[in-house]
């Protein structure tokens, strides 16, 4: 079972199995919560993944596809531990980051970079993986 928690450690969950896929996303949200280095998102399947302790904080917004997406924080802390959206029914966009155990990020390897024309020219394109572009 892989465990994770928000920065103040309120908020828990845990998941079991592997992630579907993970992927680093350059869009305009994930780079204003994440940084310009991208977010790095594990994507579980919902019936996979388990909110253990701490009260939800949500924030929906339209994304691009027209469709809502939501953004589950911790209550306390406001670390953002996972994103659902209806383009992505059924499945967890876990922030990675938030993963506790060290051998498991250690593992965690991007197979895809998702909005790659919105990436800062001083972030170097991952090797080896997938590229898409999502407008």
């Amino acid at each position: 079972m892989v465990k994770g928690s928000c920065v103040c450690g309120d908020w828990t969950y845990e998941y079991e199995g592997e992630p579907v896929a993970i992927a680093v996303c350059h869009c305009v949200p994930c780079r204003k919560t994440a940084g310009t280095n991208g977010s790095v998102n594990s994507l579980i399947p919902g019936d996979k993944f388990k909110h253990l302790t701490g009260e939800d904080r949500t924030f929906t917004r339209t994304g691009d596809s027209g469709k809502n997406v939501t953004y589950h924080n911790c209550g306390k802390c406001g670390t953002i531990m996972w994103v659902e959206g209806e383009a992505f029914s059924g499945i967890r966009i876990l922030k990675t980051g938030t993963i506790d155990d060290q051998e498991v990020l250690d593992k965690a390897v991007p197979v895809q970079e998702i909005y790659c024309s919105r990436r800062p020219a001083s972030v170097k394109e991952l090797e080896g993986i997938d590229h898409k572009e999502i407008s």
